[in-house]
């Protein structure tokens, strides 16, 4: 992974206000590790709506209280090569961002080696 290309994360809650705490802390962890970081929280209404062609980002994140929508963020996010995961539901409640943003860029890594192979 080019370490200078800027990371781009979307996290999915249920109004885009309760990960407001877990965003600042990702982002505080990226700032931390040096690395180009951006991080975006939606509610779930705007996800529909959402253009992946014109807004990429290399993973989109479910909060604990909306992975129900994971099927169709899935479905959408699929054709850009963008990963979906969920967060953990203790990372999310304790507002843990270090291991959120490593589990972001574990992710891209997977993501990125598995393209190479």
């Amino acid at each position: 992974m080019d370490e200078r290309k800027t990371i781009k994360a979307l996290m999915v809650c249920a109004m885009g206000m309760s990960s407001s705490l877990l965003e600042a802390k990702t982002r505080e962890a990226a700032q931390a590790a040096g690395v180009p970081f951006d991080l975006h929280a939606i509610a779930t209404a705007e996800i529909a709506t959402w253009n992946f062609a014109a807004n990429y980002v290399d993973i989109v994140l479910i909060a604990p209280q909306v992975r129900y929508k994971r099927k169709s963020i899935t479905e959408a996010a699929a054709p850009y090569n963008i990963i979906v995961a969920d967060i953990d539901p203790v990372s999310f409640g304790m507002v843990e961002g270090e291991k959120l943003f490593k589990q972001i860029m574990a992710a891209i890594e997977a993501r990125d080696n598995a393209i190479k192979a």
